[in-house]
């Protein structure tokens, strides 16, 4: 199996006059720029490795600096694209932490064995994470992923098991 990219953010613009680059982070943990020692740029024709001189954050942006990429052209050259790392390099997580893109096509049930449908996509942008489950019949469940409420993740049999609060299956 070839090691797949996983998209870490976009390039938006460069930032200041020596080569530096505003990335739109794509991922709900900032702070993983900060452990990178290289990336992979995305661009067409295509992919470019680049070691990571330098990271820092902007208000809600991360901006580094890329090696050989070293004014305003350069830079400009990059807008547009992706930054990645290939999957074989991400950390390691703790039993309890997973990667949301490794959780999506999980099938959903209660823990009375209702089959709620399959995991859609993880909405990021609030406190907590909401999964989005859909089943056959096109019904949608919001799901968040709160300690209370997600009892079990099975990564080898793809299902996540959920304890729903009363009410939450009938919103």
């Amino acid at each position: 199996m070839d090691d797949e990219l996983i998209l870490l953010g976009q390039i938006v613009r460069y930032q200041g006059n020596k080569g530096h680059v505003r990335v739109e982070p794509l991922t709900n943990n900032i702070d993983r720029f900060f452990q990178l020692e290289d990336v992979v740029v995305e661009k067409s024709p295509g992919n470019s490795r680049y070691e990571i001189e330098s990271t820092r954050t902007q208000n809600d942006f991360v901006v580094l600096k890329l090696a050989g990429v070293d004014d305003i052209e350069a830079a400009e050259e990059l807008k547009g694209s992706y930054i990645s790392i290939y999957e074989s390099e991400l950390p390691r997580l703790s039993e309890d932490e997973y990667y949301i893109y490794r959780l999506e096509g999980f099938t959903v049930v209660t823990s009375g064995g209702r089959k709620l449908g399959e995991l859609m996509e993880v909405w990021t942008d609030s406190g907590t994470d909401v999964f989005v489950v859909r089943n056959d019949d096109r019904e949608e469940y919001l799901i968040p992923a709160a300690r209370e409420i997600i009892s079990e993740i099975d990564q080898e049999k793809r299902r996540i098991t959920v304890e729903p609060i009363p009410g939450l299956l009938e919103l």
